[in-house]
């Protein structure tokens, strides 16, 4: 059976903590000459199991995406919402406009730009079988458990933490679910809900270089992994 993809990608970030001009928002923010939500969505465009894209932007930025859409030719984006002042809120409106001519929903933002095929397709394949599916990648760091007053209360064993990224993807029934649940509006990760619902999620491996662009640091770093000396 043939499953219908459509790529939901949160792209309302105003980019504060990049120190941008109050006119420029993060999505159109420049990586190597380009705005950055198109390395996003140029990947999935190109991806062969993605069917359909829906961006959820500022209201200011409609304009601004439908310009872009056009320029590099991206005719999978099917429909551009307003994005809402979180990303919970931002996915949610992206959601409902996601119709049942679609099964699978992967997740993922507008503010990774080094997406590629191997973590599409890998997400998506493993949601078809599992129905719930989170990139991540091992962590590196050793963990601290801190308290309030800063002392360490516990060391965690690192194999057994993961780092989750984007993209996600799920079941369009069980995410729909999960974001029907109250109390989720401050969660910034999706498969966290459908954690909360007690279903199981599937990891998927990840990619270090799958970075996303916070600050002027994340960006700098970005330039660089552009031209390839990571």
């Amino acid at each position: 059976m043939n499953l219908k993809v459509v790529a939901v990608v949160p792209a309302a970030g105003s980019g504060k903590r990049l120190g941008l001009k109050k006119r420029l928002k993060k999505p159109f923010v420049l990586l190597g000459g380009r705005p950055l939500i198109s390395y996003a969505l140029a990947a999935l465009e190109s991806s062969k199991v993605i069917d359909g894209i829906v961006v959820a932007v500022e209201k200011s930025n409609i304009g601004r995406l439908k310009a872009l859409i056009k320029r590099y030719g991206f005719a999978k984006v099917t429909d551009i919402v307003i994005g809402g002042s979180t990303r919970f809120e931002s996915v949610r409106n992206c959601l409902k406009r996601v119709g049942p001519s679609f099964d699978i929903v992967l997740i993922h933002d507008g503010a990774r730009p080094f997406l590629d095929k191997t973590l599409i397709e890998e997400a998506v394949s493993l949601a078809k079988k599992h129905g719930a599916c989170v990139t991540a990648v091992p962590e590196s760091d050793t963990v601290k458990v801190v308290e309030r007053d800063s002392f360490v209360k516990r060391t965690i064993d690192r194999r057994f933490i993961c780092r989750a990224q984007t993209p996600q993807a799920f079941r369009r029934e069980l995410i729909n679910k999960a974001y029907a649940v109250k109390g989720g509006s401050g969660i910034t990760d999706d498969s966290s809900l459908v954690e909360k619902l007690g279903m199981p999620v599937k990891i998927s491996k990840g990619s270090y270089r799958n970075i996303k662009i916070t600050t002027k640091v994340d960006l700098k770093f970005a330039e660089v992994l552009l031209c390839g000396s990571v």
